[in-house]
């Protein structure tokens, strides 16, 4: 094939790519009277660890096993292979669309000594499990702990109340137990699922399954699973079938609105602080200086007492210490934080709750997409600055972000192949990510710096730079750090209480996130307050003479993001129940990545901030 048409190609399989994980739920899901329904098992693990999870064929039924059945596996996208998902076909669920099933056989098995004692640990660690109908989640316990067991869920209460002169279907009677183990406390597996499915025309609006049936696991315990089916017709439409996984009175608390009224005064608040000093203390500072030296001499009897920060205008906009460390920074932190705007501008237009992997999928084409942004930011910066060696910069600035990644990425998953976890991302996908990172972030990542390069020619600094350093007077030792603390916490405050919202939902195996309106209200709010900060705090250092305030900025409001990490623990420790070493890697390990992302994205919108006030200060003074 011609170089030219795989370019195209290309090019083509990309644009597609793009509307498919931003539009992703639009297929119909239409069946016909009697039509197959699939059921597709997805993973298993422990409730307390919801990414610690496994394949369903490690619970060891017999399900799935047998000569006689075909298993499928499902094709996963990048966002579902990201998410951990793993789907097998269970043939033995023959389930029709419109077409009750009464009582019938999955199979039968005999538990062998190791399969009890698996079972059985499985179930004292609370082992849930996860299927799909019709894109739809079902999630049961494998079993119980206690002797007794009673059903009152909605759907029960439903089949009774339909078919008042059955009862709800029993696989018999349990089997008896060896004479040395009755009395104890056995732990029982459900052998019966009883599936309540709604529809809407040729639509399946709502899936449930109610697990029952409990038998005890002992050794040589023959087991017979079953399952029926009921179909009922609801008036609830297609378009509407995920709003009942939703959890509005969790997410859509009194606490959650008081989130964004708290933002909202710390950010008045802080204009207010920047506008007097704009107003106030700039404005009499720009008067000081313009005064003529016969006006100073007879306003201030003839003492020169300037000071402050106009007299580092000839160092101000001296090239930062470390520039190409710096600029791989800023250029990552501006390249953060377009994908994550984009991303939940998206989401609020499209239910990404909806579909599964949505979200991910997304991210990872917002980020390949959105690195000429980066790449544009960091040659703009690093040749304004009079950068050497723009070319090893680009590249270091291209491969930061994923190097960081990456490096995590190769603990945590070589911990879940280790513990054969689902959350194992396959080697096709890692494929697909590296062809995409080299088809498109590349190519992309050097334009945007050329441009970048091309506009920073075009601009110069208000004053002119002098050869001769000037010295920085000598301030108490905990100025620096004293100044970062209270300057990460003030734009930790505007976003505590949305983490525990955002913990909660990331950190849970059936909480859904989908109120990405107040998210995107409280990141507006939170880039006010850093901008804020960020003006503040450079308004303080350059008054000390101090003209370092571009690595200052950016740390200063990069730190809120070790406050929220700080949070991520005590959140591990006061409100989950996670334990193990598989779960705790995964843990700590994003939330190492995010905080890191996150710092990027604060440090960048706070150097912003801060160059914007800097410049317009200092085109205002007569420079000597």
């Amino acid at each position: 094939m011609p170089e030219g048409s795989t370019s195209r190609h290309l090019v083509a399989v990309l644009l597609a790519a793009a509307p498919l994980a931003l539009w992703a739920g639009k297929d119909t899901h239409t069946y016909k009277l009697g039509e197959d329904v699939v059921v597709w098992t997805d993973k298993v693990g422990p409730y307390n660890n919801p990414q610690e999870t496994y394949e369903y064929s490690t619970l060891g039924l017999c399900e799935l096993e047998g000569e006689d059945i075909a298993v499928e596996q499902g094709e996963l996208s990048i966002g579902e292979s990201l998410e951990g998902h793993a789907f097998f076909s269970s043939p033995r669920l023959d389930i029709h669309f419109g077409q009750n099933k009464d009582l019938t056989k999955i199979c039968n098995m005999q538990l062998t000594a190791e399969k009890a004692e698996a079972l059985s640990t499985m179930i004292n660690d609370n082992y849930w499990y996860q299927l799909y109908v019709d894109d739809l989640p079902i999630w049961a316990f494998v079993g119980e702990h206690s002797k007794f067991a009673l059903d009152v869920s909605r759907f029960s209460m439903m089949y009774r109340d339909n078919n008042r002169s059955q009862q709800l279907p029993s696989a018999g009677s349990a089997p008896p137990v060896p004479k040395h183990l009755k009395g104890k406390p056995l732990p029982r597996i459900y052998t019966h699922r009883h599936f309540t499915i709604f529809y809407n025309a040729e639509q399946i609006i709502e899936v449930d399954m109610e697990p029952s049936n409990p038998w005890p696991i002992y050794p040589g315990a023959p087991l017979n699973f079953s399952y029926t089916v009921s179909w009922f017709p609801t008036i609830i439409e297609f378009k509407d079938r995920a709003n009942r996984y939703l959890d509005p009175k969790f997410f859509e608390h009194k606490v959650h609105w008081f989130s964004i009224v708290n933002s909202f005064m710390l950010c008045l608040f802080l204009c207010a602080v920047v506008a007097i000093i704009l107003m106030k203390t700039l404005k009499r500072d720009f008067t000081r200086y313009s005064a003529s030296e016969a006006e100073e001499l007879e306003s201030m009897d003839g003492v020169g007492d300037e000071s402050g920060w106009k007299q580092v205008n000839g160092d101000v906009f001296r090239r930062p210490d470390h520039l190409a460390i710096f600029t791989v920074v800023y250029a990552s932190g501006c390249h953060l934080a377009c994908t994550v705007f984009i991303v939940l501008i998206f989401a609020i237009c499209n239910s990404y709750y909806a579909s599964r992997g949505a979200t991910a999928g997304s991210f990872v084409i917002s980020y390949l997409c959105t690195v000429i942004v980066g790449g544009y930011e960091g040659g703009r910066v690093f040749r304004m600055f009079g950068g050497q060696q723009w070319k090893r910069t680009m590249a270091l600035q291209c491969l930061f972000m994923p190097g960081l990644v990456f490096c995590s990425f190769v603990v945590i998953n070589t911990t879940a192949i280790f513990y054969r976890a689902t959350m194992t991302v396959p080697i096709k996908t890692i494929f697909i990510i590296i062809v995409l990172f080299l088809a498109v972030c590349v190519p992309l990542h050097t334009v945007g710096t050329l441009l970048g390069r091309r506009a920073a020619a075009e601009k110069s600094f208000p004053c002119r730079v002098h050869h001769l350093k000037r010295p920085i007077p000598t301030k108490h030792w905990a100025f620096t750090p004293i100044m970062t603390l209270v300057a990460g916490i003030v734009p930790f405050g505007c976003l505590f209480i949305e983490m525990y919202f955002i913990l909660s939902a990331v950190w849970s195996h059936n909480k859904i996130y989908y109120v990405y309106g107040f998210m995107f209200a409280i990141i507006l709010l939170l880039c006010l307050v850093i901008i804020c900060v960020s003006i503040t705090c450079t308004y303080i250092l350059l008054n000390a003479e101090d003209y370092r305030w571009q690595w200052h900025s950016f740390v200063c409001c990069a730190a809120t993001s070790g406050y929220v990490f700080l949070y991520t623990v005590h959140y591990f420790y006061s409100s989950t129940q996670m334990s193990g070493f598989l779960q705790t890697v995964y843990y700590f390990g994003t939330s190492l990545n995010f905080c890191i992302g996150l710092g990027l994205f604060c440090g960048s919108l706070g150097f912003i901030g801060a160059s914007k006030f800097v410049f317009l200060i200092y085109s205002n003074i007569k420079a000597e």
